[in-house]
Formats: C-alpha cells, structure tokens, sequence
C-alpha cells in the first residue's frame, strides 16, 4: 500500500513539471532588446531657426523617424549621431519622448556631446507606423565663421552662417540647488575704454534681489570663455540697491573686462522646476558728459529649468504625424563661465533667506582696484548658449572631432536564456530523481 501512494506521488508529481515545462516552450520568450540606429529610419533632418547664429548660440535641430512595418518594443534603444560640426548643450540631460495624448513611450538621455540615446517602454507594443519626431538644443562645434553645411546622415543638409558679435554687455542666469539664481552680467566685453560707465540691472518676476553683488577683473581664456581674476576693491563703484534690482555707477574708466556676480532668491518654489523662464535686464552706458548723449546697449537674460530638448512621438494607425510645439523667440546667449583664476579664493554663494529690505533704495561704496591686472585679449569675445540661461552675446568654442558611438547593449537576451537553462536542469533534476525512488520503491 505504502509502495503505490509513493508511486502515486511521484507519477503526479514528474507529471506536474512535465506540464510546466510544456507551457514554458509554448510560451513565446520575450524579444531581446534590439538596438536600432535612427539614421536607418530618418525620413527629414533640418536646421529650425537661423540661419544667421554667433559661435556660442544655440542651434536647434529636428530629427523625423519614421520605423514602418518594423515593431518596437520595451527595452529596445534609438540611437541619434549628431551632425559632425554641431554638438549637444547638455550633456547628460534627460527627457521624456511623449506621443500625441501626453503618454511617455520613452526617455531620451544626451549621453555625449555627439549622441542622443532613447530606451522606449512598453507604450509602443502591438502598434504599427511607429514615428517620432526629436528637437533638439545644439551648438557649433568649431571655432571658424562663414556659411556651414550641416550634414544629417549624408541624406539631409541646413545651412547656417557663423558670425561674429560686436556687443559689449551680455549676462546669464544658472537656477541654483538652494532656490536662488545666480546672475552673471559681462561689462566691457570687447575692453574698450569706457568714461562715465553705469550699469542698471532689473529683476524679473518671481525673485527678490539677495544683497550683494560682487564684481570682479575679468579674462578671456577663450573666444567665449572668461574667468574672475581678482576682485575689486576700494573707490572703484558706487552700488544702489532697490526692490527691483540696482544701479551701478564705476568710479574710473574702464577698459577691461568686468565680470559682476550677484544672486536673486525664487519666491515660488513651484516654479523652480517647471520649466518656467526667470528673466532679468541689464542696461549699460557710457561716454556723453560735455561731447554728446552717452553710447547705450542693452541684455536680457533668461534661464529656466528646461534645457530646449524635446521628444514625441506614436504609432499611429491612421498615419498622422505629430508636430513640435515651436518654443519662444530666444533671448540670446551666454558665454563659458570658467570660474576663477587659480590663485583666486571665490566668494561664498549667500544666505538665500535675506532679511526684506525696509527701504526701496539704499547706496554702499564697494572695493575695486585700479584695471593693472593684465588679461588675454580677444579682438571680438562674444558669449555662449548653454542650458543654464540666455544672454544677448555669443562667440565660438573649442574645435573637437566627432567620435563614433558603439550602439547601446542590452543583457535581456542573456536574462531569458538562463532562466531556460534553469527550468531544464529542473525538470532534468526532478525527472531522474523520480526514476531513482520509483525503482527503489519498486
């Protein structure tokens, strides 16, 4: 009796993984991710604004993919090579590529200046005529002018034209972790000699102004790069503060490059990361007095958490395509902030929780130094774009070679295949040792 209830048993039980292992072959295993370059299914590649750009500004560049009858599936990657002279803004940014009701099917990932990578998530399985359609923020690669072929793919072409900028007053914002943004404004760009120099700065909405600003002898260690040499001290400016920014009157002619700090605390968090524009306006004179009107330039800058890439994209039966939502007219642009000269100690960023200011203006005298420190000048230095903010000047950056990218690896294929070899040693397993007590029973 004892012997045909174990019998019993193991029968049942060699029978239950028999089954188990039946279901596991007719059960289709998961498609490895494949990893798909977007030069294979690019149906138009173009230059959106211009074409007149200064070397640092941002060129904004649209991809249209379009897969066909070819399914894409969560895991699988699109890989994006940007054409050989322009090069990403930010790298290492992220965004979502939505399709036409607001769903993510992916996320998009700047991984070098060169490349853009999308892994897609299981929004786009079972659909057909998959399209997608990329902007993104980009800038020129080298450091020459003149008319520029930009080449997608050797199947698609925008011209551009680099020229160069004559302004002599720009400024940036970068939002900063603490909830304050720091406001760079750039005086003298082209160091020319400047009598009677006033700059008059005012902040945009949702911000409060954080006394005080600090400014600095700057240098250009690139067409569009500077650092902070040393700071300025006695007798050099005269600083008014109000509740709408500040009025900044220099003592003694200029005739370098000044670089002037200050920081402004956001009064709505919620604004912070939303993608939301906080702008600001420098206005500079100089020169007049007795010979005529002074000479006057302006910058307006902005900055936002958004870096001015986006993706969409649907597979769409019915073969519509989706169009990008065109972004507002740019402000400008803004240069490379080097930080400080090596033998330079840089100032703490400030309290951003300052006690209010009772009255509407106020006035200090701040240190200077007379203009001895020397400086490496650059005949026109103009300003950059980045994706921190946006000023009114721009210049070339560093010539750099485009490098060819190794398409992404997935390890899914690797996943299912050990999962296999497991059940088979199971049932392998399982199977002779039913055997082995059947015959021992037996």
């Amino acid at each position: 009796m004892k012997t045909k209830q174990v019998q019993r048993w193991l029968v049942g039980l060699v029978s239950l993984v028999g089954l188990l292992w039946l279901s596991a072959l007719l059960t289709p295993l998961k498609a490895a991710a494949q990893d798909f370059n977007a030069g294979d299914f690019l149906t138009a590649a173009q230059v959106t604004n211009g074409p007149d750009f200064k070397p640092a500004d941002t060129i904004d560049i649209q991809y249209k993919l379009d897969f066909g009858t070819q399914q894409l599936h969560q895991g699988d990657t699109v890989t994006i090579e940007l054409p050989s002279n322009l090069k990403a803004k930010t790298v290492g940014d992220t965004f979502d590529v939505v399709d036409t009701d607001g769903t993510v099917i992916g996320v998009a990932k700047v991984t070098t200046d060169s490349q853009v990578v999308i892994t897609l998530n299981e929004a786009l399985e079972g659909k057909t005529n998959d399209k997608m359609v990329l902007n993104l923020a980009t800038r020129y690669r080298n450091n020459d002018y003149g008319e520029k072929e930009v080449i997608f793919n050797d199947n698609f072409q925008s011209t551009i034209n680099i020229v160069t900028n004559e302004a002599n007053l720009s400024k940036k914002g970068t939002i900063q972790d603490n909830g304050t943004v720091k406001w760079t404004v750039l005086v003298n760009r082209r160091e020319l000699e400047m009598k009677n120099l006033k700059i008059s700065d005012t902040i945009g909405a949702n911000q409060v102004m954080i006394k005080y600003v600090t400014a600095y002898n700057g240098e250009w260690s690139s067409n569009t790069t500077y650092k902070r040499r040393d700071k300025l001290s006695n007798q050099a400016y005269t600083v008014n503060y109000s509740e709408t920014g500040f009025d900044m009157t220099f003592n003694q002619t200029v005739n370098k490059l000044i670089v002037i700090d200050y920081y402004t605390k956001i009064t709505d968090d919620s604004l912070t990361n939303s993608g939301y524009k906080f702008r600001n306006k420098a206005v500079m004179t100089w020169g007049g007095g007795t010979s005529g009107a002074p000479n006057s330039e302006q910058a307006n800058g902005s900055v936002s958490s958004s870096n001015g890439n986006s993706g969409s994209g649907t597979g769409d039966e019915d073969g519509t395509e989706t169009t990008e939502e065109p972004d507002d007219e740019n402000t400008g642009t803004i240069d490379t902030d080097d930080g400080f000269d090596e033998a330079f100690d840089p100032e703490p960023t400030p309290n951003p929780s300052p006690e209010p200011d009772k009255s509407t203006s106020s006035s200090s005298t701040v240190h200077s130094t007379s203009n001895s420190s020397s400086s490496a000048a650059i005949t026109h230095p103009v300003s950059g774009s980045s994706a921190t903010g946006k000023t009114s000047t721009a210049q070339a950056t560093t010539t750099a070679a485009a490098k060819t990218k190794t398409l992404p690896q997935t390890n899914e294929s690797t996943s299912d295949s050990h999962a296999l070899q497991t059940l088979g040693l199971l049932v392998v397993s399982l199977t002779l040792g039913g055997g082995a007590l059947l015959r021992h029973w037996c």
